[in-house]
């Protein structure tokens, strides 16, 4: 039984050996691009006690959690995307073209408190039924 063992081995050895230079020599996918937007999540609308104020949206941002981060995004523009029943041609692609996606733009103006929460004016007043979703703030214009 040992002795069976014994010649095992190498085989065993020279099995692994092939399979870790299989495993390096295969090439993964080179990335194609970085993500050119931040997340964030439209939280609700700028409200007092007893007043809403729908024209402007308060977003969450992921990365940013004081004031100083939040003004990295002042001027940058942002858009809501979402999926609507019916198809309609793309802007700026041939008229073949036709996509379920609509999209809402808007533009961070300032900060809003302290824990790096955003206000943004969108071109249309985003409905009620967003809140809680994603909202993507494109790192462009850049002032860097």
């Amino acid at each position: 039984m040992t002795n069976l063992r014994k010649v095992e081995a190498p085989k065993v050895a020279k099995a692994v050996a092939a399979l870790t230079k299989k495993v390096q020599s295969v090439r993964r996918p080179t990335k194609r691009y970085g993500r050119l937007y931040a997340t964030a999540v439209f939280t609700g609308y700028k409200r007092g006690l007893r007043n809403q104020h729908e024209n402007t949206a308060l977003l969450k941002v992921g990365g940013a959690s004081t004031k100083e981060d939040s003004w990295f995004y002042v001027g940058k523009k942002c858009v809501a995307i979402y999926s609507a029943k019916n198809k309609t041609c793309v802007p700026g692609k041939p008229k073949s073209v036709k996509s379920h996606k609509r999209a809402i733009w808007g533009k961070i103006t300032r900060p809003h408190g302290t824990s790096g929460a955003l206000r943004a004016k969108f071109v249309r007043n985003l409905p009620g039924n967003f809140i809680g979703k994603r909202i993507r703030i494109m790192l462009y214009p850049s002032r860097i």
